[in-house]
């Protein structure tokens, strides 16, 4: 079996669940609230396989293994419970929350963004700007790779419809400082100097280009992964950091 592969298939049936809700006339907003509950009944199931096990040690085992055997499955078995009730708690705080008010104009109803043929420099420039401002003030990190961070926001940006070019720093600007808690635990977790920090796994959380990722997941979820997976050679990294910005920060 491949596992490259298997990786794969849960975020593509991600997004094409999500593109069906959305062509049934769910919002973006809707649809992924609607999967994160899908998602959270999915983690409690596996909490109740879980918890099954802690009778399930091997038999013969010294009172030492089972002891061990135990906690491992109480501490597995609190994590997936944490894990299911923020997933949910997210769902309910997003369908709560009003929406906010359009930085920039929208697209006439009924009309997609109009597609970028590419990014020009000044503006890789002016959003990088707005990111770095965000993500020093968020990690107090400021040693990334400003090279990357354009060849990757050249590519990102391609995802910000034509007409909101032009107001796309400020757009960013404000959901950084609209979702600062979200951004703090995910680079407090996955960051640098955080409690799972793994930059050769997933680089992006060392970067300050994570902001407009994050920022693209939540609002174009799949536009992001098509230009992603179409020119940058990394399509595990934005699967992983995908799972850590949804169900990794609280």
């Amino acid at each position: 079996m491949n596992s490259g592969n298997t990786r794969r298939e849960p975020a593509t049936g991600r997004r094409r669940v999500a593109g069906l809700l959305e062509a049934a006339g769910a919002t973006p907003g809707e649809a992924q609230q609607l999967l994160a509950v899908i998602e959270a009944g999915a983690v409690e199931g596996a909490h109740v396989e879980v918890t099954g096990l802690h009778t399930q040690a091997p038999a013969g085992s010294s009172d030492e293994f089972g002891e061990g055997w135990l906690g491992a499955v109480q501490a597995v078995a609190s994590r997936l419970t944490h894990i299911a009730d923020r997933t949910v708690h997210q769902a309910r705080a997003a369908a709560a929350a009003p929406e906010p008010p359009p930085p920039v104009p929208s697209p006439a109803p009924g009309r997609s963004p109009a597609a970028v043929d590419a990014v020009g420099e000044e503006q890789v420039h002016r959003v990088l700007e707005a990111a770095e401002r965000s993500f020093v003030s968020l990690t107090g990190y400021s040693r990334y790779d400003r090279d990357l961070s354009q060849e990757i926001l050249a590519v990102v940006l391609k995802c910000v419809g034509a007409e909101q070019q032009d107001g796309y720093a400020e757009q960013l600007e404000a959901f950084a400082k609209a979702d600062r808690e979200r951004l703090v635990m995910l680079f407090s977790q996955y960051g640098p100097g955080g409690a799972f920090a793994d930059e050769s796994r997933c680089y992006l959380t060392y970067q300050p280009e994570s902001i407009v990722v994050c920022e693209r997941l939540d609002t174009v979820p799949m536009w992001l992964a098509g230009v992603w997976n179409n020119e940058l050679d990394a399509e595990l990294t934005l699967e992983c950091f995908t799972t850590y910005w949804r169900f990794g920060s609280t």
